[in-house]
């Protein structure tokens, strides 16, 4: 049996949900990535109408294990390549979305699903949280992005600790190291991830938007082509974002605080 996955509307939130079969952990193969593409290509068209994508588990104790077991047997010198391309692929355009993507994990992310979860804007995890960068214990190296985005979620010589060893990391440490970026009970966890998604639903859309595409940029631009990123998506803010009118409001606030207004 083969995890499936559930897209649901709420509030202005895309949550997505790996179903895995009973007992078992969430596995990804190319039927469930072409749904997570699926996904994505609705995400994509919905975008205007959304503050926030959420991917998580039904499973309490895994959010997903990477690749599934008949993929693996399949897997050879002739396979692997473009099973690595598609996985990248997908990795690529989850974290392209215009909109914030939350990873909530709760239990075991390995290998590939630590992958999916780093291909995610943010990592919020219950303190069950497990996180693992296990290929090499398989003998192969991460696959779809994972030493590309760990690397930079945690520093280059932690992740290389991380790769050589294999090791898995509680969700406390996860979060000293930058791993995630927010951990504690379930209850708080949900508790935090509603607070996170009521501030980012209080602030303009457009905003948000530009800001996320702004940021994506950061890693491979100099402070000058900055000024112009920043220069261009302000004045897009103007023309086509909401920030003319939250200005006015804003100011007719102000206006009517002062004494004798």
């Amino acid at each position: 049996m083969q995890t499936e996955l559930t897209l649901t509307f709420s509030d202005s939130v895309a949550v997505v949900t790996l179903c895995p079969p009973e007992g078992k952990p969430p596995t990804l193969d190319v039927p469930l990535m072409d749904r997570l593409d699926g996904v994505c290509a609705e995400v994509e068209a919905r975008s205007g109408n959304l503050v926030a994508v959420v991917l998580r588990s039904a499973s309490p104790k895994f959010f997903c294990a990477g690749a599934n077991l008949k993929v693996m047997e399949t897997i050879n010198a002739d396979t692997i390549t473009p099973w690595v391309l598609r996985g990248h692929r997908l990795m690529n355009r989850l974290e392209a979305l215009p909109v914030p993507v939350v990873a909530v994990v709760e239990g075991y992310a390995m290998g590939g699903g630590l992958e999916l979860a780093m291909a995610c804007d943010l990592i919020f995890s219950s303190s069950t949280a497990r996180f693992g960068q296990s290929e090499a214990r398989l003998g192969l190296v991460t696959g779809w992005g994972g030493a590309y985005r760990l690397s930079r979620r945690v520093g280059l010589s932690r992740a290389k600790e991380m790769a050589f060893t294999g090791r898995l990391v509680e969700a406390a440490e996860a979060a000293s190291l930058g791993l995630t970026d927010w951990c504690g009970t379930s209850a708080d966890l949900e508790q935090h991830l509603a607070g996170f998604l009521a501030a980012v639903r209080d602030n303009s859309r457009a905003a948000v938007r530009e800001m996320k595409a702004i940021l994506a940029t950061c890693g491979s631009t100099t402070i000058e082509e900055n000024a112009e990123i920043e220069a261009a998506a302000s004045r897009r803010c103007l023309t086509d974002g909401d920030a003319p009118a939250r200005l006015e409001a804003f100011f007719a606030a102000r206006r009517k605080s002062r004494p004798g207004s």
